[in-house]
């Protein structure tokens, strides 16, 4: 089972000899500990599935407070050094697992994170006026042609973002653009759109579909 990844590490193993045959090496326990907690981070920085690893790091813990059962039951003083190292772990695996909930619960602030860190290589031609990209912000926003991962229509201010952030330029004031965009005389009010339709005949003629 991938959940029992941990289980299957030297420290774990070592833990459960010990405690066993009551025979402890604090250096190889120590070692063994840094090499489990550089796993559970690597596993952690890697995994893409959230809830295989909100169901490893759980049955891990599980699995550690079994372990200190079966220490409470022993009064044995070389034991001390074990009950130490199981303490750490749980704290370490408590502190992992709140935060995996919390991303499990609140999915949308670490997708805001992935797509913060996209730099698109995408700018706009010198040829390309603010107000043309505002055209096109305007036909779709009130066209109502997209919607956002609940089904529900984008907001302006959203829809904006997107071609901001796309193409690596800011608007100064994007409600002010959008009004330059309608206060524009009948023949240039969707010039830019216009030119995009007569661009996409051309090259439809030169693929010899028209």
């Amino acid at each position: 089972m991938p959940v029992k990844r941990f289980l299957r590490t030297k420290l774990f193993k070592l833990l459960t000899d010990s405690i066993s045959d009551r025979k402890i090496n604090s250096s190889e326990l120590s070692v063994t500990y840094d090499d489990f907690v550089r796993q559970l981070f690597l596993f952690c920085q890697n995994k893409q599935d959230i809830i295989l690893l909100y169901f490893t790091i759980n049955y891990t813990i599980a699995e550690i407070k079994e372990l200190n059962v079966r220490l409470e039951s022993e009064y044995d003083n070389s034991l001390f050094d074990i009950r130490l190292l199981l303490l750490k772990l749980s704290s370490i695996l408590d502190s992992t697992f709140r935060i995996v909930q919390f991303q499990l619960e609140n999915p949308n602030i670490f997708i805001q994170n992935e797509e913060n860190s996209f730099v698109p290589d995408v700018y706009l031609a010198n040829d390309v006026d603010m107000i043309d990209i505002m055209e096109l912000i305007c036909g779709l926003f009130y066209s109502h042609s997209l919607r956002n991962r609940l089904g529900k229509p984008v907001t302006f201010s959203d829809l904006t973002r997107v071609f901001e952030k796309g193409m690596n330029f800011k608007f100064a004031d994007i409600y002010k653009k959008r009004d330059d965009v309608f206060k524009r005389k009948t023949t240039k009010l969707t010039e830019f759109i216009k030119e995009l339709i007569v661009t996409i005949k051309i090259e439809s003629k030169n693929r010899g579909y028209l």
